[in-house]
């Protein structure tokens, strides 16, 4: 075996090894041409040096990925303890509801339990409000959006324009004032037209 070929061997191994660590790393090139001295002189460092300085790039990869998982594993982790703590204070809330209920049947409500339940039909007769109110501009906004796309809000526009334009069209000062007939001075009739013609027109 010769010195290149052992070379080339070990360049390749190396390569490998890289590769695998690091996908995406730059290959290590083993020519000794001066194009080579030049690029080792921009890298600033021997195959080991370059090999290293991989590797500490690699753990720090590997390292903030690892932060990475575990701020996901984190906030998955704090959804569920929010949607068990919200189950178990809807299981809470129906429990002292189911009480308060029995205890109204049976009219040994106490005052305490009075206030919590007058709050508690307040609070659900508010929220009821709200998603009337809520409905009915989802419901308007539906009913604008259905007139707009089949256009029968555009054509309503039109009809009103015209009906405006038609109010505000001919006036009855317009009927009293005089024809005019181009290329004669006001008061001159045309040639030929006596004043029953005239009259008839009007």
């Amino acid at each position: 075996m010769t010195v290149q070929s052992s070379r080339n061997q070990a360049t390749a191994a190396v390569n490998s090894v890289l590769s695998q660590l690091l996908p995406g790393c730059s290959k290590i090139k083993d020519d000794r041409s001066g194009k080579h001295m030049r690029s080792r002189n921009t890298n600033k460092g021997s195959k080991a040096q370059l090999i290293s300085r991989d590797l500490k790039l690699a753990a720090v990869v590997r390292d903030r990925d690892a932060h990475g998982i575990k701020k996901k594993v984190n906030q998955q982790r704090k959804k569920e303890i929010k949607a068990k703590l919200a189950l178990q204070d809807q299981l809470d809330q129906r429990a002292k509801l189911q009480i308060l209920k029995k205890h109204h049947e049976e009219g040994t409500l106490t005052n305490k339990e009075r206030k919590y339940l007058n709050k508690v039909i307040g609070r659900n007769v508010r929220d009821l409000k709200s998603w009337d109110m809520e409905d009915e501009t989802d419901l308007q906004d539906l009913q604008d959006s259905i007139l707009e796309s089949s256009g029968v809000a555009e054509q309503g526009r039109r009809t009103k324009k015209g009906r405006k334009d038609f109010k505000e069209g001919p006036s009855s000062k317009a009927h009293t004032s005089d024809h005019r007939y181009a290329g004669l001075t006001p008061g001159l009739a045309p040639v030929g037209l006596s004043d029953e013609e005239e009259s008839d027109a009007e």
